[in-house]
Order: structure tokens, then C-alpha cells, then sequence
């Protein structure tokens, strides 16, 4: 869906522009909203809303970093209701068994602490890529 990007050459030696300074504030900015949304929820949703309305002016790498983001907070949308979805259907098969039904929990819970944990890496991978001003490796998730 997405072309690969290029690896981004820096605008001096030193690799310290004022354009790259400033595109990679605004990205890790939007990833801690996303670290803090693992405790708050609702910055996570500031974050991509600053996400968006930074990527209509970006470029090159901050453009492909601000990318990686929003996919990475969709995708993560998505799961939640699918998993939210898991556990209602457990809790009513819990509610129409007496209880017994009540033991498949540990699906919807095992399932939340993978995607905490593979959205702990991609958070990672991208605060690892905007450090070295580089675009995330991979457009894939």
C-alpha cells in the first residue's frame, strides 16, 4: 500500500537540521501521548489527532514517521473493540453457565496483554527509528 522510503540523509554532517529537529519533536511528542495513553487512554487520542493534523505539511521522514503512528493507533482501535467484543461474549457465556463459562477470561485478557506488548515494540521501534532520523523500517505492521 505504502512505497518504501528511502533512508533519510541528514541536512548537515551532524545530522541536527532545523527541519529535523522540529519534525522529530512533533514525533516524539505523539509518542509519548501513545506511552502515556497505556495509562490514561485519553492521549492516545490527542496524540493521533496531532498525528493528523501534522502529517497535511509533512514530508519525507517525518511524513512516513506521523504514518507509522496513525496506522499504529487504528490498528490499535481495531483490536480493542475486537477483543472488547471477546470478552462481552465470554461474560454472557459466563452469566448463561453459572460461572463455569467464566474460566475462557484468560482468552480476552491474553489477548490484551499481546497487544499491549506488540504495541510496546512498535512504540519502541518507532522512538528507536525517530532517534536515528529514520523512517520506521518496514510499512508493514
Amino acid at each position: 500500500m505504502y512505497a518504501s522510503y528511502t533512508p533519510y540523509e541528514p541536512a548537515n554532517r551532524y545530522g541536527r537540521g532545523y527541519d529535523t529537529e522540529a519534525g522529530r519533536d512533533l514525533v516524539l511528542l505523539v509518542y509519548a501521548l501513545y506511552i502515556a495513553g497505556f495509562f490514561t487512554g485519553v492521549t492516545a487520542l490527542i496524540g493521533v489527532i496531532i498525528a493528523h493534523s501534522g502529517r497535511r505539511s509533512a514530508m519525507g521522514l517525518k511524513r512516513a514517521q506521523l504514518d507509522w503512528q496513525i496506522r499504529m493507533f487504528w490498528y490499535g482501535v481495531l483490536t480493542l473493540t475486537v477483543i472488547g467484543m471477546i470478552h462481552l461474549m465470554v461474560a454472557g457465556l459466563g452469566a448463561i453457565t453459572g460461572g463455569l463459562g467464566l474460566v475462557l477470561m484468560v482468552v480476552p485478557w491474553g489477548l490484551t496483554l499481546a497487544w499491549g506488548i506488540l504495541t510496546a515494540w512498535a512504540i519502541a521501534r518507532g522512538v528507536h527509528a525517530a532517534l536515528l532520523n529514520r523512517p520506521v523500517a518496514s510499512a508493514q505492521f
